[in-house]
């Protein structure tokens, strides 16, 4: 299979089974003012989240899947990605839902995986709102 991206109007997700190349594979961008002021997320509610993608949805994760998703933002007048880094200092992985609390305007987000954060199995990750 290949890389791909899911994308509705309540989610824009990506899948990735394979290794990115140089550029990496990431979501579509999001920006969470935009979708907030549109009125399409249930109670003003962006959630992002990484899980393993099974292909029998009633089996129990296999945790097999190696692979770094990163969290990216980008400002209004950014001209480079800059990684998001929970405050802990925790890391994001599969098993990861967090609410992304950001109505700054022009913020863009995005999920994806590097040139080299892919190893094996299969994630889906991304926004839903």
């Amino acid at each position: 299979m290949a890389n791909s991206r899911i994308s509705d109007d309540n989610h824009e997700y990506a899948v990735i089974d394979t290794a990115p190349d140089s550029e990496g594979y990431f979501t579509n961008t999001i920006c969470p003012r935009d979708i907030i002021k549109a009125g399409t997320s249930i109670g003003g509610k962006i959630f992002f989240s990484i899980r393993e993608n099974e292909a029998d949805s009633s089996a129990e994760p296999s945790d097999n899947a190696v692979t770094e998703v990163i969290l990216e933002f980008k400002c209004e007048d950014d001209t480079e990605w800059t990684e998001f880094v929970p405050l802990d200092g925790s890391s994001i992985a599969v098993g990861n839902r967090v609410q992304v609390d950001d109505t700054g305007a022009g913020v863009l987000w995005r999920a994806g995986v590097s040139s080299v954060g892919y190893t094996s199995g299969k994630v889906v990750f991304g926004f839903d709102w």
